[in-house]
């Protein structure tokens, strides 16, 4: 395989942590207590789907011919990630009303695509910014 093969991994929490499964390719499932672990978990699966997938068909396929995107609703994201503030997220990083952005994550209003862009936007700005810093004493 010459290029990656992105598959988008559908991540769902459940009663008792999260499931996970890739939309392109049936069969590829797993849970696991927290998304780390689940994580960990669908790379172990992919290894087993490839491994199965060379003995079949004689192929060179690599688990690094997998671009992995994980996919969750951000009702379920802020569920998790309890230690966001949603208003100040939202004003800072999104620059969005805080009333609807809360009504938003609680599944109360309709989100379009590009709102919805705009927010993993600003997550992900977030994340950029916090692996910038190292902590001191």
């Amino acid at each position: 395989m010459s290029e990656f093969k992105e598959l988008t991994v559908i991540v769902e929490k459940t009663g008792t942590g999260f499931s996970a499964y890739a939309k392109e390719v049936d069969g590829l499932i797993t849970v696991g207590d927290s998304i780390s672990e689940l994580k960990e978990n669908f790379n172990e699966v992919l290894e087993e789907y490839v491994e199965y997938q060379n003995e079949m068909k004689a192929s060179s396929l690599k688990v690094d011919d997998f671009k992995l995107n994980y996919v969750i609703d951000l009702e379920q994201f802020f569920e998790y990630f309890t230690v966001i503030n949603k208003s100040a997220f939202a004003e800072q990083y999104v620059n969005m009303n805080t009333s609807l952005f809360r009504q938003y994550t609680k599944g109360l209003a309709s989100l379009s695509g590009d709102k919805l862009k705009k927010i993993s936007q600003g997550l992900h700005k977030l994340a950029d910014e916090l692996s910038d810093l190292s902590l001191s004493s």
